[in-house]
């Protein structure tokens, strides 16, 4: 997996691999006394990798594409 970068300029999202890696990178520089939690486990007969990000959730931009949203206190 491989992370392309943009030229100057253009944007645009990144295609699945490169949404994959970052992901990947991230998580992987985390550890537990962030507030994530990682589990391995099987899910229809496949496995499956789990993260739990503490004081997340997932929303939408205005686009359509999925956010991971900070919650502070009293939301």
């Amino acid at each position: 997996m491989a992370i392309q970068v943009q030229k100057r300029g253009i944007s645009r999202l990144p295609n699945p691999m490169e949404a994959l890696a970052l992901v990947l990178g991230a998580l992987g520089t985390l550890n537990r006394s962030s507030g994530v939690r990682t589990i391995n486990t099987k899910m229809n007969g496949q496995s499956v990798a789990l993260a739990l990000i503490e004081g997340a959730q997932f929303g939408e931009d205005t686009e359509g594409n999925t956010t991971l949203d900070e919650i502070t206190d009293g939301e």
